[in-house]
């Protein structure tokens, strides 16, 4: 499976590079991946024409699976009802076809109006369960604009998911592959009890931090191994920014039960009312 990751375009923001982010689209055409993952801030303010603009751009890609998610720069100005007439829903699950498969890919709305910060929210809990827990397809992918770990580099960090730990525990028990995070800019990628988490810098604006460049990230999957590749817009093949065995290796042993720490309901239209294991650890 060959996956694309952009974030943070911000199309009208007056750092935003035109060429950078055609560089970037035409690259990807080139790659001929299987998921283009779009991981928000596609706008500056969230004005109309910002994600007109946007969805004239993101129309060029060829891939028949591009994936769109909403990032805080986005929710400003009400921007989220744009989004969703350009966009369609803030939140959706889609299956991939991939050779192994289907991949099961999550995109999930982090971000709240006019503020910076995300958070998951406990409403969602249910629902990634619903979606992620018996999925045996293939990967299990969550797109979220916010990042669950810090990310080095960006300084201050302020604006990490609220809910980060509680998130991160139920990612460790649905056994999610991948995250694919954007927001702060800079790429970095975090492996941690067997979820990765991979962070997009941004590919289309001088918004940058340190001397991390603009950049935007190409994921390939086997059955063996995960390369993650960085690349410039317009510079070539990249560099690589991580690589990993496809089945997490790890000796960590986590002992108390999930549900001493994170609690969450089944979905009702899930439930078998006749079955009380219907519920899933961490359920109440």
């Amino acid at each position: 499976m060959r996956i694309v990751q952009m974030s943070d375009i911000h199309v009208g923001s007056g750092l935003f590079r035109p060429e950078l982010l055609s560089a970037a689209i035409e690259e990807t055409n080139s790659l001929q991946p299987d998921l283009v993952a779009v991981v928000g801030d596609l706008t500056m303010e969230g004005y109309r024409w910002e994600f007109e603009e946007a969805r004239g751009y993101l129309d060029r890609l060829e891939c028949e699976n591009v994936v769109v998610g909403m990032g805080n720069h986005d929710a400003r100005s009400v921007g989220y009802r744009h989004f969703e007439e350009f966009f369609g829903m803030r939140e959706r699950a889609v299956e991939v076809p991939v050779q192994e498969g289907e991949a099961k890919v999550v995109s999930l709305d982090s971000t709240k109006p006019d503020l910076d910060d995300g958070e998951v929210g406990r409403e969602h809990y249910g629902w990634l369960d619903s979606e992620f827990r018996d999925w045996d397809r293939g990967p299990k992918i969550l797109m979220i604009h916010h990042h669950i770990m810090a990310v080095p580099g960006t300084g201050r960090d302020v604006n990490i998911l609220q809910d980060s730990g509680d998130v991160m525990a139920i990612l460790r028990e649905l056994k999610v592959d991948i995250v694919l995070s954007g927001h702060r800019h800079v790429p970095y990628v975090w492996s941690i009890s067997g979820v990765r988490i991979v962070h997009s810098g941004t590919a289309s604006s001088m918004r940058v931090r340190g001397t991390m460049p603009p950049s935007y990230n190409v994921i390939e999957f086997n059955e063996e191994s995960v390369r993650i590749t960085l690349r410039e817009p317009g510079k070539g093949e990249g560099e690589p920014l991580a690589s990993f065995a496809r089945a997490a290796v790890t000796t960590s042993e986590f002992y108390p039960d999930f549900d001493r720490f994170v609690t969450y309901d089944m979905l009702p239209f899930l439930k078998d009312p006749t079955d009380e294991s219907s519920s899933p650890p961490g359920s109440s």
